[in-house]
């Protein structure tokens, strides 16, 4: 009885024995089969972006004056003396620049003479003339004074009337007023005659008579006949005087 309870015993082990070999390896490769539980990881926290600075906002700029250019300065050249019209004390002013030119003499014809000429006898076309209680002698446009041989020519008395021009004489119009020019004498109209005036100042004629001087006043040339000053000056591209004031 023992010894049939060990062999079943022993039979019994063996049995279990082969089950387990059998099972073993079953087992075994259930276990390989069955891949380990994924391992779910926490996501990721991305931090949250940089806040986007706004653009940059240039504020306006001051508003700028525009630029303005000082004028230009003007520099003379050093040493250059800049040239002056120089009116001599005494003297009015006149419209026209100073223009130096040769004074050339001018003869209004045979029987015109300059101051000082001196007549033996005169024409018959001769009248007198009485002015301020004196005496003259007037033919042609010239004046005489009576000497104890003869005639001698002087400046026209002022004052004079003569009832028609000479011939050549040439008409002024000065400040709206017209006035006669006849061998360096100026009239002007009267009562239907013709006085003799003074010169007027800013009268332009285009000679003067033979007799007229020149002379110099402040490094510039002037011409005088019968005590009236003449500036030398340019009009219309000719040659002429200007009258400036009496002496």
């Amino acid at each position: 009885m023992k010894i049939n309870q060990q062999k079943n015993g022993l039979s019994a082990g063996i049995i279990k024995l082969l089950i387990l070999i059998i099972l073993i390896p079953g087992t075994a490769s259930a276990q390989r089969k069955v891949r380990p539980a994924r391992v779910v990881r926490p996501a990721r926290v991305v931090p949250p972006p940089h806040p986007v600075m706004p653009p940059h906002v240039v504020p306006p700029a001051h508003p700028v004056p525009p630029h303005v250019v000082p004028p230009a300065r003007i520099v003379r050249p050093v040493n250059v003396i800049t040239p002056v019209r120089v009116v001599p004390v005494g003297f009015r002013p006149v419209p026209y620049p100073y223009f130096y030119h040769p004074f050339v003499p001018y003869y209004w014809g045979p029987t015109w003479h300059p101051i000082g000429f001196f007549l033996a006898t005169l024409t018959t076309t001769a009248i007198i003339i009485t002015v301020e209680n004196n005496q003259y002698h007037y033919d042609k446009g010239v004046y005489y004074t009576k000497e104890s041989n003869g005639y001698r020519v002087v400046p026209a008395p002022i004052g004079a009337s003569i009832a028609e021009l000479p011939q050549g004489y040439i008409t002024i119009p000065v400040s709206g007023v017209n006035y006669y020019y006849y061998g360096g004498t100026y009239y002007a109209k009267s009562s239907g005659k013709y006085k003799v005036v003074k010169a007027p100042v800013g009268a332009v004629i285009p000679h003067l008579p033979d007799g007229a001087e020149e002379k110099t006043i402040n490094g510039q040339k002037y011409m005088t006949y019968d005590n009236v000053y003449y500036q030398p000056i340019s009009k219309d591209g000719k040659n002429s005087y200007v009258v400036m004031q009496e002496k």
